[in-house]
C-alpha cells in the first residue's frame, strides 16, 4: 500500500512499504495515547456525578445535562469534523482537539457552578469529536484492507482500556483527593497526547482541500442539534418544549434538504450518493439504535449504586469497572473473528447479547442481588465488543476513499446522536418520575421508576439495531 501526504487512497495489497509502516506505527502508537484518554470524560465523569451534584446542589436533571450536553457536542461536531480534517488536514485537526480538551478540562475543577460545568462539556464534546473523526480516517487510510478488522479491533481496545479504569480511578481520585483533581488529570495527559501525535506521525492527509466547506449546513445542523436537545432536556416551562422541538425538527429538516442540493460541491453530508448504499445506511442505523439502547446504563448505574445501593464512589467505580474490562478482553478477538468469517455475524452476536443486557435489567430493584447487577454488567460488555469493531469495518469498507472522511464522520455521528437519545431518554425519565427533587435514598423510588422506563425503551431501541443486523446478512462486499 502507499498513500502521499495530500491523499486519502490505499491500496488493497497487504504490502506495506518501509515508510508506510513507519507510519502506520506511529499513528497506532498516537492513536491508542489518545484512545485510553477520551473515555474518561464518558465513564470516569459518571462515576463522579453524584460528588459533582453534592458540590453544587443541584437537581438529577442538573446531573442528567453534565452528560447530555457532552453528548450534543460530540454528535455536531462528529459530522462536521470529518469535512474539516478533508479540508485543513485531518492531522492538524487531531491535534487541534488536545489544544481544546487541554484548558477546557483543566477548568473544571475551578467552577463556581453546574451552569459552567455544563457550558465547559459542551467545549470537551468539540474536542472528543475532532480528534476521533480524524483518527478514524486516518488509521483506514494507512491500514491495508486485509488488516482494517485487526487494526480497528486494536485501537477500540483502547477506548475500552480507558472506559474500564475510568469509573475505578474517577471513583478513588474522588475519595481520596476530590473530583476536581480526576480533570487535572485528564488535562495533563491531553497535553502529553499533543506531543506523542506531534513526534510520532509526521504526514499529513487531505481530501479536495480546494473545495470551500459547507459552514451553512453546520450551521443548520448545530442549530438544529442544540434546539432538539434544549426542547427535550433544557430549563424552561413544560407548555414551550413542543413549540422548541418541532423548530428543532423544522430546522434538521431544512438541513438534510440543505445538504441534497448542494449535490458534488462537497457538503457535510452527500446524501445523493450515501443513502442509496444500503449496507451503510442499515450499519449506522445498528449502530444509533445499539449506542442509544446502552449508553446512559453507566450513568444510571452510578446513580443506584452510590444512592440507593449506599456505596461509595470508590466501590461504585470498582462495580462499573466490569463492563468495560470485558469490552477490553473481547474486542480484539471480535476484530480477528471479523477478519476470518466477516463482520455480519460478529455485529450480530453483539446485538443478542445486548439484548439479552436489557432484558435482565428490567428486573433491577433496590433488593437484586449483585450477581444480577454483574450479569447485566457482562452482557453488555460482550454486546459493545463484539458489535463496534465490526460494524465500524463494514461502514468503512462499503464507501469509496472519496466519502471516507463523511462515512468516519458519521460513524462518530451515528454513535454520539444514539448516546444524546440514551442520554435524554434517561433524563426525560428522571424528569417524570423526580421532577427538580435532588437524588438520594429518600428518593430511591422514583430513580428506580426512571431506570425502568428507560430500560423499556432500551429494549425496543436495541430490537430495532438486531433487525438491521439480520437485513445487512450477506450485504458486505468490501472496497479496498
Amino acid at each position: 500500500m502507499s498513500f502521499s501526504p495530500d491523499s486519502s487512497d490505499s491500496s488493497p495489497s497487504s504490502s506495506l512499504s518501509a515508510d508506510d509502516k513507519r507510519t502506520l506505527k506511529g499513528l497506532l502508537a498516537a492513536v491508542l495515547t489518545m484512545q485510553i484518554l477520551t473515555p474518561f470524560l464518558q465513564s470516569g465523569v459518571a462515576v463522579l456525578l453524584p460528588a459533582m451534584g453534592r458540590t453544587f446542589s443541584c437537581s438529577a436533571t442538573e446531573l442528567g445535562l453534565v452528560s447530555t450536553v457532552y453528548c450534543m457536542a460530540l454528535a455536531i461536531f462528529n459530522l462536521a469534523m470529518g469535512r474539516a480534517g478533508d479540508k485543513w488536514g485531518r492531522r492538524k485537526v487531531c491535534m487541534a482537539s488536545m489544544v481544546i480538551l487541554t484548558p477546557t478540562v483543566a477548568l473544571m475543577g475551578f467552577v463556581p457552578n453546574i451552569e459552567s460545568v455544563i457550558g465547559l462539556r459542551f467545549f470537551q464534546g468539540m474536542g472528543t469529536a475532532a480528534f476521533s473523526t480524524s483518527s478514524l480516517a486516518m488509521m483506514v487510510a494507512c491500514s491495508p484492507p486485509s488488516m482494517r478488522g485487526r487494526l480497528l479491533g486494536i485501537t477500540s481496545t483502547g477506548v475500552y482500556v480507558g472506559l474500564s479504569i475510568g469509573p475505578l480511578i474517577g471513583g478513588y481520585v474522588n475519595a481520596l483527593w476530590g473530583w476536581e483533581v480526576f480533570f487535572w488529570g485528564i488535562s495533563l495527559w491531553a497535553m502529553f497526547c499533543f506531543v506523542v501525535m506531534l513526534l510520532l506521525v509526521r504526514k499529513e492527509w487531505y481530501e479536495s482541500p480546494e473545495l470551500p466547506y459547507d459552514w451553512i449546513g453546520f450551521v443548520l445542523f448545530a442549530a438544529g442539534m442544540i434546539v432538539l436537545v434544549q426542547g427535550c432536556a433544557g430549563p424552561m416551562p413544560d407548555q414551550y418544549r413542543p413549540i422548541v422541538l418541532l423548530a428543532g425538527l423544522a430546522l434538521s429538516a431544512v438541513f438534510l434538504v440543505w445538504e441534497y442540493r448542494l449535490g458534488k460541491t462537497i457538503p457535510l453530508l452527500d446524501i445523493r450518493v450515501l443513502i442509496h448504499n444500503r449496507l451503510f445506511v442499515l450499519s449506522n442505523l445498528a449502530s444509533f439504535s445499539l449506542y442509544a439502547s446502552l449508553f446512559s446504563l453507566t450513568f444510571f448505574y452510578s446513580l443506584y449504586l452510590q444512592y440507593v445501593r449506599g456505596m461509595d464512589s470508590d466501590l461504585a467505580g470498582t462495580v462499573i469497572f466490569l463492563q468495560p474490562v470485558v469490552q477490553v478482553f473481547f474486542t480484539l478477538p471480535g476484530g480477528w473473528l471479523s477478519d476470518r468469517i466477516g463482520p455480519s455475524p460478529v455485529a450480530l452476536a453483539g446485538n443478542v447479547f445486548a439484548v439479552a443486557s436489557l432484558a435482565l435489567a428490567l428486573f433491577l430493584d433496590a433488593t437484586s442481588p449483585m450477581w444480577h447487577v454483574s450479569l447485566i454488567l457482562i452482557l453488555n460488555g460482550l454486546g459493545m465488543a463484539l458489535f463496534v469493531t465490526p460494524n465500524t469495518v463494514m461502514i468503512m469498507t462499503s464507501v469509496d476513499p472519496a466519502h471516507m472522511s463523511q462515512a468516519s464522520g458519521l460513524v462518530g455521528t451515528g454513535r454520539t446522536a444514539g448516546m444524546l437519545l440514551s442520554m435524554l431518554i434517561a433524563t426525560f425519565c428522571l424528569r417524570l418520575t423526580m421532577g427538580d427533587a435532588s437524588p438520594g435514598l429518600e428518593n430511591s423510588a422514583g430513580l428506580i421508576s426512571a431506570m425502568h422506563l428507560s430500560f423499556l425503551v432500551f429494549c425496543i431501541l436495541c430490537t430495532v439495531s438486531f433487525l438491521c443486523s439480520i437485513l445487512r446478512m450477506g450485504r458486505f462486499v468490501p472496497r479496498g
